[in-house]
């Protein structure tokens, strides 16, 4: 009874939110109207993706950090001298702690339209490039030395977990309830062993509309896999 009462109350504001008379004149929801609606909770909710490597890393990006060191030299009396030094580069990585997705499509990893499938075609995160400056001053009776330290820490663009098409294909995934109020889908990735989106609602009620909604969309894509379409 109680997944009946929530189908019907998803149904409801499924109408509401999209104003759409031809879902509402239907007498079960459908796969693409399950679609609309998450796409529509992405934007008024937070909606993280967690993108998974071969070797278990989350949202991993690598790049590259690199720096000089200025210093400069004087006496009471005499000139200055300054020196540039650059500092050795290395290859770095970090995890990208906070990846939302901002655009959500019903299409394949080759753009054709699909109810069973959801491509993350967007995502924004803080900036993540980092850079620091340092400065020192060894001031003595006769002589000084300023020193000025310069380092950029720059990595990979977020165009790394879209590009080539990262794709929930619903035929086969994993609906998590990982909280009263978040609800998260597993799905094998493109270019990544696992793709996961996490719905973080605002409340229980609102976190029920989104996992029926995933577990509507799993069932019904995963009955037209087996049935070859």
């Amino acid at each position: 009874m109680r997944n009946k009462w929530i189908g019907m109350r998803w149904l409801m504001f499924a109408v509401l939110a999209w104003n759409a008379p031809a879902f509402a004149a239907k007498a079960a929801p459908t796969a693409a109207g399950a679609q609309q609606y998450l796409a529509a909770m992405a934007q008024q909710v937070t909606t993280k993706v967690f993108f998974v490597d071969g070797s278990g890393r989350v949202n991993y990006v690598t790049g590259r950090y690199t720096g000089q060191v200025r210093t400069i030299k004087g006496r009471a009396f005499g000139k200055q001298k300054e020196s540039v030094t650059t500092l050795p580069e290395q290859v770095v990585e970090k995890k990208v702690s906070d990846i939302h997705a901002s655009v959500l499509e019903a299409i394949d990893a080759y753009g054709r339209p699909t109810a069973c499938a959801t491509r993350i075609t967007e995502v924004a995160a803080p900036p993540y490039d980092e850079t620091k400056s340092d400065a020192g001053n060894d001031t003595r009776a006769f002589s000084f030395t300023l020193t000025y330290k310069d380092e950029q820490w720059k990595y990979e663009p977020l165009t790394k977990f879209t590009t080539p098409a990262q794709v929930i294909d619903w035929s086969n995934v994993r609906v998590v309830r990982v909280s009263p109020a978040a609800v998260t889908v597993v799905s094998n990735g493109q270019a990544f062993a696992q793709v996961e989106l996490a719905y973080f609602a605002n409340d229980p009620d609102a976190a029920d509309q989104i996992e029926y909604a995933m577990k509507f969309l799993a069932l019904s894509c995963n009955a037209n896999a087996a049935k070859g379409f």
